[in-house]
């Protein structure tokens, strides 16, 4: 029904255009019609990861090169801030522009041009020193560090384990803001090396087995460990929400966290080595490595894991929502890594990712400037082509063996059996539902958006905003299972955030003016806006039904359902039978579904404007039905009417 009353309704208002337009001088096309010539012309095929609805091409046929596809392609897509990616010999996955992911070859060429920067030493620190002053300056770092507060942070008990101990603490770093994790520490006496591990993007977080067991080896080794939530990840978005995580403020606040936890651990214990400080973590806590290595001449050694590129400086906010890339001229993830040099640096990569061209591309960039200082032996790549994209075996033994080299650490301490699997709850500081915060706690992002650019964060207010409504409403169902929770509520979050960007992005003047054929009259602007919400994708209404069926019976997914619609299932079947006299079985399982059609379509529009008017689509049906059953809906309405006008005159 939903394509029905789209294709009516466009209909008629394309039929308006096409009196209103011209377009012979523009020579223009719907960018659908390019792209599937294009498929035709060159043998190839489309994966869509865009959207293409209503977008039209001027100039269309003269964009298309028939000696190479990917300049038409180029051609074809730029207009629109639409790029296409290579994934098969005849197979392109047409995307939108991303800032922080370029191409290989792009990257080459972006190494080829820094390397033209410095043929010596001299002039790589110079080069240097403006990248970390321009770095610190577009991160915004010292402006959030100025307004920083120390105070005494809250610590667990020490629990013991096979050669070491873990402790929780929480570090308040802004006023009300804290950052959690926990130390895991080596049995042994004497003087140990540090090693601040900034977390990844990897499920589970700084909870999982795989963290876990790297931070223990390296404790038994001889390394105190530190390891923290990412900003927004778990105790952190008890008080910010995970929304806020997808923001630029991540971007500078993990790095802050980094800085501070540092400090901390310096000034609160007498048993570290400050000649031996590393830095380790994998995929986005691989690129906080690099980016604390810059922030802080304090390390004595790197290990970016699965992370490190020159065409590729992290696909979220939290590690490119600041333009630190602009620094100095232009640099990249792979260059601000040079920069650590002579020190020692070891970059796990592997063949399953964005760091596959490692071992041709930057690695051998890196060993060039290391040997400016003749220290190409103090920067390793350990290369695992046949893996994928994780923080698995291979890559925490290469880690091991870096630190153990490095910093002397004692191997035969390795062995991660020995290693105790914590339960998440015994790793949290403020309780499973952060009952334990502070009074004084911060408790949502607006108690840190006063330190950044209120306006950029409009839009992050409203995830905040939709990522709450969400809770609520999974949370109203009293699962049992926090995992099945979690997951239904990110599934309901995720939808209405595509619904709402849908909305905001294709407005409803973007759909031309025209004659509504159902009625006769012109198209209001809530037809307009129906016919552009109606032209979302339907797997993303498929992809919410199948993950709620997923974790949820049917009973609750129906309750989510009535959540979007605000029961007007339940309120609209209610008035029916008010309405019609002795409804039978029969007329009530009608009306009921076609009511749940109604609710199942009307949870993919945007306001209760849009849901009420598909809902009327229905109930039209409903009504019919009625006059077709030997009933008269008019009559029955008209005494109904009446007869609650005669009630309210007896009261």
């Amino acid at each position: 029904m939903k394509r029905i009353i789209f294709s009516v309704l466009l209909a008629a208002s394309l039929s308006a255009e096409a009196q209103t337009q011209t377009y012979e001088t523009a020579f223009a096309r719907p960018l659908n019609e390019v792209l599937a010539d294009i498929q035709q012309r060159f043998g190839i095929r489309l994966k869509y990861d865009i959207d293409t609805v209503g977008k039209v091409l001027p100039y269309a046929d003269f964009r298309i090169h028939p000696y190479s596809v990917e300049e038409s392609l180029t051609n074809v897509l730029s207009p629109f801030d639409y790029k296409f990616v290579k994934q098969g010999a005849d197979m392109y996955k047409l995307k939108a522009y991303e800032y922080p992911r370029r191409t290989d070859a792009d990257g080459e060429k972006m190494l080829a041009y820094l390397n033209s920067f410095y043929a010596d030493k001299e002039a790589l620190e110079l080069r240097a020193d403006s990248l970390r002053k321009e770095v610190r300056q577009r991160l915004g770092i010292d402006a959030l560090l100025a307004q920083c507060v120390k105070s005494k942070p809250v610590l667990s008990k020490v629990r013991k384990f096979d050669g070491y101990t873990v402790q929780n603490f929480a570090l308040e770093t802004l006023p009300g803001l804290y950052v959690c994790g926990s130390v895991y520490v080596p049995k042994s006496k004497g003087k140990h090396a540090l090693i601040i591990c900034p977390n990844g993007h990897f499920g589970g977080g700084r909870y999982r087995e795989d963290q876990q067991q790297r931070m223990g080896t390296l404790a038994r080794m001889g390394a105190v460990c530190v390891d923290y939530d990412l900003f927004g990840w778990g105790e952190s978005a008890l008080q910010v929400g995970s929304a806020a995580h997808r923001s630029s403020a991540a971007h500078t606040i993990q790095a802050m966290n980094g800085l501070l936890i540092l400090d901390y651990m310096l000034a609160s214990r007498k048993d570290i080595d400050v000649n031996r400080i590393g830095v380790n973590g994998g995929s986005g806590g691989g690129t906080q490595t690099v980016l604390l290595s810059v922030l802080d001449g304090r390390f004595a050694a790197s290990a970016p894991v699965v992370s490190l590129a020159s065409h590729f400086d992290g696909g979220c906010p939290c590690e490119s929502g600041m333009p630190i890339q602009l620094a100095a001229g232009g640099t990249c993830n792979a260059e601000l890594a040079a920069i650590f040099a002579p020190r020692p640096q070891l970059v796990v990569s592997d063949g399953g990712d964005w760091t596959a061209s490692v071992p041709t591309l930057e690695f051998p960039y890196l060993q060039r400037v290391y040997g400016f200082y003749g220290a190409k032996d103090k920067v390793v790549n350990v290369h695992l082509p046949k893996e994928k994209h994780d923080f698995g075996p291979n890559k925490r033994n290469a880690v091991y063996d870096f630190f153990a080299e490095v910093f002397d650490l004692d191997k035969k301490m390795l062995d991660e059996s020995k290693i105790t699997i914590e339960p998440e709850s015994a790793m949290y500081s403020f309780g499973e539902k952060g009952e334990l915060l502070p009074e004084s706690a911060v408790r949502s992002f607006d108690g840190i958006a006063v330190y950044f650019d209120k306006k950029a964060f409009a839009r992050l207010k409203s995830d905040a905003s939709l990522e709450k409504k969400a809770n609520e409403w999974v949370a109203s169902l009293n699962l049992d299972d926090d995992k099945k929770a979690g997951f239904a509520a990110t599934a309901v979050y995720n939808h209405l955030r595509k619904v709402r960007d849908w909305h905001n992005e294709h407005p409803y003047t973007t759909i031309p003016a025209g004659i509504n054929p159902l009625t006769g009259k012109p198209l209001s602007k809530l037809d307009r806006e129906m016919i552009a919400d109606s032209a979302m994708p339907e797997e993303v209404h498929e992809k919410l039904m199948k993950d709620l069926r997923r974790v949820l019976t049917e009973e609750q997914v129906e309750q989510i359902l009535d959540k979007y619609t605000v029961g007007k299932v339940a309120f609209t079947l209610k008035g029916y039978q008010a309405i019609v006299p002795n409804m039978t079985e029969e007329e009530t399982a009608f009306v009921l579904e076609q009511l749940k059609l109604a609710r199942e379509q009307a949870i993919d529009y945007k306001n209760m404007k849009q849901i009420s008017a598909i809902f009327e689509i229905y109930k039209t049906k409903c009504e019919q039905y009625f006059n077709e059953h030997g009933r008269n809906w008019r009559q029955m309405f008209k005494d109904y009417v009446n007869k609650r006008k005669a009630e309210k005159a007896k009261k």
